[in-house]
């Protein structure tokens, strides 16, 4: 059943991913009815913060902070003026008595300001987003101070209004990609990532299941001129490294096997002196997204040619690492991850630069089987997990892979896939991308996820998959791999005995054709 709803806005204006955000969450609720303030003013120190407004015009200010009116239609609209004291603001009693007539069960709050309660009145749970981890960063503005701080990653909250700053119940957490470089690109991140999280704060409130975390963070105010000048030579400096790395340096890639001595439970470190590599044919740049075969004789894995910037898929023998042959050549392959069903091996390669997702069956490559369901999306990283009868598809979309997982289910692999209730499931640039299949190790169901909080596949995050139902999914991070002297793994799979591991990593190396290089593999896949 749906839940009754109010929207609190100003002047029956919101923004776009505002509007987005309700979009998603409409098989949720039932908006039946419109608070307007019209009267909401955030006063301004032009004087201490005028570089912070001039930054805000090109960054904050942006596509999805355009604000449109909302679409009524036959909703009831209350029009009213809060009543001001100091900062804050607070509701006439007319407002109540409307929320209490309408029997709403709960406020999406999407106007005004600091709002103070009327603590004596009836009133439903007020849902709020603030863009910040509480537990780190309160106070405005968003995604600044994370950035002025370092920071790789900034938190995404919706919360339950109480009458102490950004100390609610907390329905819904993400994290969002921080781009040292650009305020801009920041901020879209954050608001695009928020976009699914009110749906998300929907099943948590109607499940009375709030999410623990601590809300005791610093309190940050509008930063003065002074520091505004700071940040902007921070991301002018960061900006120039980044030019600097993409036309002199490349990620070198290797693929490896090792012994395998993880527990899978902690913050864990490999070993590269007892890597044994496999040899790189000289007609590639590099190795990457290696799996084994369901037999565990081959290894299957992206080659990157030299002459067209394009992903091959080639098998290589594990008992001989040099006996190599091209699986699929011609397009771009990434990603060529298996499993087996009804006593037959199949491969879901990474073809989102060209095609829908398909699968093939080991034996015939030449036989596609496009997945029902997901014929207009252009998928990555497509992991398949069988359990209980059900096909578990997870999966990134091509822009927004690094931060958000999504999930889809079907009867069979051969079935009509739908998304999951909790989709996406997860929404964080240090955990949601695939890294490997899933397995089942001591009891518990482990899901690999690339850490690209930082460069791009520098670590690997281990999750504990702790409810995978057709309407529940919940995981837990339980930790961690890195290696000693590269970065990765950002893939990683293990054999039938979970004595060897398979996995890529890789180190920054200097080339005066790295620019060249990464322009043409562009050319190439477009």
């Amino acid at each position: 059943m749906k839940l009754r709803a109010a929207l609190l806005v100003d002047s029956l204006r919101i923004s776009r991913w505002q509007l987005e955000a309700l979009e998603v969450a409409q098989e949720a609720i039932d908006v039946v009815l419109v608070l307007n303030c019209k009267n909401t003013s955030n006063k301004k120190n032009f004087i201490n913060n005028f570089f912070y407004y001039a930054l805000n015009i090109f960054t904050l200010k942006n596509s999805l902070t355009k604000r449109a009116p909302i679409n009524l239609e036959q909703t009831e609209v209350i029009n009213f003026k809060s009543i001001y004291k100091g900062a804050w603001q607070s509701f006439p009693k007319e407002v109540y008595d409307a929320l209490d007539e309408e029997s709403v069960d709960l406020v999406i709050k999407f106007g005004m300001s600091l709002l103070r309660l009327d603590e004596h009145q009836k009133i439903p749970p007020i849902l709020s987003f603030h863009h910040g981890n509480p537990s780190k960063y309160r106070g405005r503005p968003a995604g600044f101070y994370e950035i002025l701080n370092r920071e790789k990653s900034t938190g995404i909250i919706v919360q339950s209004l109480s009458n102490k700053l950004d100390a609610g119940e907390i329905y819904a957490y993400a994290e969002s990609k921080v781009v040292n470089y650009s305020y801009k690109k920041t901020a879209l991140n954050f608001y695009s990532n928020s976009i699914p999280l009110l749906n998300k704060a929907m099943v948590n409130l109607s499940n009375q299941t709030p999410i623990q975390m601590g809300v005791d963070g610093k309190n940050y105010r509008l930063p003065s001129n002074y520091k505004v000048i700071n940040f902007l030579v921070l991301l002018f400096l960061n900006g120039i490294k980044k030019v600097f790395y993409g036309l002199f340096f490349e990620k070198r890639w290797n693929i490896a096997t090792s012994p395998n001595n993880l527990n899978l439970n902690q913050s864990e470190e490999l070993l590269s002196q007892v890597f044994k590599e496999v040899p790189i044919q000289e007609k590639y740049n590099f190795y990457a997204d290696p799996f084994y075969s369901e037999d565990g004789k081959k290894v299957r894995l992206e080659a990157l040619d030299n002459h067209t910037g394009l992903g091959d898929i080639i098998e290589v023998e594990t008992e001989n690492h040099s006996n190599q042959r091209i699986l699929l050549s011609g397009e771009h392959f990434s990603y060529p991850c298996s499993f087996m069903h009804d006593g037959e091996e199949y491969l879901l390669p990474e073809v989102a630069s060209h095609s829908a997702q398909y699968l093939i069956a080991a034996n015939k490559i030449d036989e596609k089987y496009y997945l029902k369901g997901l014929e207009n999306k252009r998928i990555v990283d497509a992991t398949l997990h069988l359990k209980d009868g059900k096909a578990y598809l997870f999966f990134g979309e091509s822009n927004t892979a690094h931060t958000v997982l999504n999930l889809w289910i079907a009867d069979s692999p051969f079935g009509e896939f739908k998304p999951h209730p909790m989709n996406p499931v997860v929404i964080s640039p240090s955990v949601a991308r695939m890294g490997g299949k899933i397995i089942n190790h001591k009891g518990k169901t482990l899901r690999f996820g690339q850490n690209n909080s930082g460069e791009y596949g520098e670590s690997m995050s281990v999750m504990q998959i702790t409810a995978l139902s057709e309407k529940d999914y919940e995981e837990v991070e339980i930790g961690k791999i890195s290696i000693d002297k590269f970065s990765g793994p950002h893939s990683i799979g293990f054999n039938s005995e979970m004595s060897e591991i398979l996995i890529d990593y890789y180190s920054n190396k200097f080339s005066l054709f790295a620019g060249v290089r990464r322009i043409k593999a562009r050319l190439q896949k477009k």
